[in-house]
């Protein structure tokens, strides 16, 4: 039987967990030690994939993610929930960005990323997040699951809601939008992972600085948005901490008593 830990803290990665360096600051990284020795789990809940995020989770102990915005959850190395696009929807959207937008695409499922080309705005994006370019192949999806796409661009977007009503776009990053299935969020994926581990009556808490961390905010008791945060997220937190690049992270757990 779990244990159930005194309280769940989430954390977004970029610009929040991770400063404008795209690293975990040290105060932050004792913060997590901290946690963890008072039987509060920490948990990541962000953008990217289980994948992407294996050395961080190897070097903070964190063993649970929220990955791809809520569309894999995993909790103490245990898969506990996907949500995976239909392929006959993916097959429209790639056609459309190929064809009538130019706009390449990444495709992730919760073990691996693939891009449908190695173009500028893909080593735009990719470079921004400090990271190789992924693999080639614009049929995965023909033979995987694929819980999210990427496009890759600095606008153009818009052109996609009305088109693929059955997608949610959220752009996170100024190089791409994350796209998953309508209805998946950060915040959907905590529910799912509350409900399955009979958590509903612990404590959560959550820190995020943009959009994509808006339904995750209306989902747990206590969100804490970084002082870098954008404003309209700012408007839904019960706290505002200090920045990522200002320990704002530490600062507000012991402002709460977690720490």
């Amino acid at each position: 039987m779990i244990k159930k830990p005194e309280a769940i803290v989430f954390f977004d990665l970029d610009g929040t967990l991770f400063n404008s360096d795209i690293d975990v600051s040290p105060s932050s990284f004792e913060a997590i030690k901290k946690l963890k020795k008072n039987n509060i789990i920490p948990i990541i809940a962000t953008g990217r994939t289980p994948c992407e995020t294996i050395d961080l989770m190897e070097k903070t102990k964190i063993n649970s993610i929220i990955g791809m915005n809520g569309q894999v959850v995993i909790y103490e190395k245990e898969l506990v929930y996907t949500n995976s696009i239909d392929k006959n929807i993916i097959a429209r959207i790639y056609e459309f960005s190929k064809h009538e937008m130019n706009i390449p695409l990444s495709f992730y499922n919760y073990q691996k990323m693939r891009v449908s080309e190695n173009s500028l705005p893909t080593k735009t994006f990719y470079n921004y997040l400090k990271q190789e370019v992924p693999l080639i192949d614009d049929e995965i999806y023909l033979r995987e699951p694929i819980q999210m796409l990427l496009l890759l661009c600095e606008q153009g977007e818009s052109n996609y809601r009305d088109r693929f009503p059955e997608l949610t776009f959220i752009r996170n990053t100024p190089y791409c939008v994350d796209v998953f299935n309508h209805g998946g969020s950060k915040g959907n994926g905590i529910t799912k992972l509350l409900q399955n581990k009979g958590f509903n009556d612990v404590p959560t808490y959550a820190f995020g600085d943009g959009m994509n961390d808006f339904e995750m905010f209306l989902t747990v008791d206590h969100p804490i948005a970084m002082g870098n945060a954008v404003d309209e997220l700012k408007e839904k937190a019960e706290f505002v901490a200090d920045t990522n690049d200002n320990d704002g992270i530490a600062k507000a757990l012991q402002k709460f008593g977690l720490i």
